[in-house]
């Protein structure tokens, strides 16, 4: 998610400072801390102030009230191949610890079988 401004088109980063322009956020210069998505489904603008010995005031706004929008990025790319690396990268161990656990159980069969084998005269002795 972004946070874009309306008048210049650009993204506005973490840190920097919104002033408001209508609502309750207007007379005062904010702090954009991050983007937030309320339960009924509206974006908000986290943003705090000095709030004098009290500490910082944390509110949450809605864009608008900036002048500014929140442009969601479509990620499900980047989430379909994270899944599909994630996946290869499973079956290539299970079938690399598969391979290992293979060579013991050969041994294993080559042993108990040179006695069958010598008992029926199959060896060619």
């Amino acid at each position: 998610m972004k946070l874009i401004s309306r008048v210049s088109g650009k993204e506005i980063r973490e840190g920097r400072t919104l002033h408001g322009h209508s609502g309750p956020a207007a007379p005062h210069a904010w702090r954009f801390e991050r983007i937030s998505l309320h339960r009924d489904g509206v974006h908000r603008v986290h943003v705090s102030r000095p709030g004098g010995r009290v500490g910082r005031i944390h509110r949450a706004f809605h864009p608008s009230d900036f002048g500014c929008e929140v442009r969601v990025e479509i990620t499900w790319r980047r989430t379909v191949r994270h899944a599909v690396t994630r996946t290869w990268s499973k079956v290539d161990d299970y079938l690399l610890a598969g391979l290992f656990a293979l060579v013991p159980l050969a041994f294993f069969e080559h042993y108990h079988w040179l006695d069958v084998v010598s008992m029926l005269g199959l060896d060619g002795k």
